[in-house]
């Protein structure tokens, strides 16, 4: 009996570390689209008044960026306009006009951003009345000569306690 028992789980083991765990592939084809690489809240504490700042990289392969249009979620408010800074990786402010509609942010570039940039997109004085560990900025992007908005993911802001 014990020696059915421990081939029976030797068995299962066996089978168990011989099927993978996860299937995988690289991304082989070039990024066309911009993305966002990084975010930051600070303070990273459950203040009233934070700053929020994410990292848009815009890749070689893609066309230069026109406009940037951020939906910000419920429990946030920015209303500031003076607020909102755009830097460029060398840390230089980038020529930005922007408008706050709501809960929109527009940010439209007078000389569209080239690509191989990273841009730095800084809002402070962004006003927290909601209640969540995490904050999802949905982000979207025009291109020049593509005359539409493409959804380039979320600037994702989590804080701990």
């Amino acid at each position: 009996m014990l020696e059915a028992l421990i081939y029976a789980a030797t068995f299962s083991l066996t089978v168990a570390t011989a099927v993978p765990s996860a299937y995988g592939s690289s991304i082989t084809a070039p990024a066309k689209v911009p993305r966002i690489v990084s975010s930051v809240q600070f303070p990273q504490s459950r203040w009233k008044i934070v700053r929020h700042t994410f990292r848009l990289q815009i890749p070689q392969e893609s066309n230069p960026l026109s406009q940037l249009t951020i939906s910000v979620p419920a429990g946030l408010t920015v209303k500031n306009k003076s607020k909102i800074g755009v830097f460029d990786q060398s840390g230089r402010q980038v020529d930005t006009n922007v408008s706050v509609d709501g809960s929109k942010v527009t940010l439209t570039f007078p000389t569209p951003v080239n690509p191989g940039t990273e841009l730095k997109i800084a809002m402070r004085d962004v006003k927290i009345s909601g209640v969540t560990n995490a904050w999802l900025y949905k982000v979207h992007a025009r291109l020049v000569g593509i005359n539409a908005d493409l959804p380039i993911g979320f600037a994702r802001f989590r804080f701990y306690r």
